[in-house]
């Protein structure tokens, strides 16, 4: 069996949420440092940056609770039995969760996610949008973990006969429901040949 790839990276997704906090926090605490060296601003204007460095606070606590998170929490692996598929194909597919301990639910899915373009026309204004969309989405399997033995299925996926929509992105995305909250989902990006 081939093991597929999580893109993005589990620790990708950590560190562009540091990032933001980092110039989240820094800003507002810079924006309070400065406002605390200028003299004569009013009340409210304290309370406001207050407020904010409270939202600050939190958001570096929260990247410092998913850090805890991301480090404890292995991702899972995930094995296919042929490297390509075609419309039609069925396939074997392993999923291993090697550390359950702090997982209240498994679920995986076979998503496939496509471009979808809006147009508003009115008189003269014409506006279009483009936004990612899931085009094709199936439950494969869900499962409650019964103790803290590493789970290990093996799962059968078949793809749609046709394509569901133009230039599609297929994937397995595995859904990991913590028991303390949150949910933490893993894509495993799949190779679908078109049909000739």
């Amino acid at each position: 069996m081939i093991r597929l790839v999580c893109k993005p990276s589990v620790w990708v997704t950590f560190f562009r949420r540091l990032l933001f906090a980092i110039v989240f926090a820094g800003g507002f605490l810079a924006l309070t440092w400065y406002a605390s060296r200028h003299i004569g601003m009013p009340t409210y204007a304290y309370l406001i940056l207050g407020f904010f460095d409270l939202i600050a606070a939190a958001v570096l606590a929260d990247a410092a609770r998913r850090f805890w998170r991301t480090l404890h929490h292995h991702e899972p692996v995930v094995e296919i039995d042929r490297p390509s598929l075609e419309y039609g194909d069925t396939a074997q597919v392993r999923v291993v969760e090697p550390h359950p301990q702090a997982i209240a639910e498994i679920g995986v899915k076979l998503i496939g996610e496509c471009y979808a373009k809006s147009v508003t026309d009115i008189s003269h204004f014409r506006e279009t949008r483009v936004t990612l969309t899931r085009c094709y989405e199936e439950e494969l399997l869900r499962l409650k973990p019964s103790s803290d033995e590493p789970v290990s299925r093996l799962l059968q996926l078949q793809l749609p006969k046709s394509a569901p929509a133009d230039r599609i992105a297929w994937k397995i995305v595995v859904e990991s429901h913590l028991k303390q909250g949150g949910v933490i989902e893993h894509p495993f990006p799949l190779r679908v040949i078109e049909n000739a």
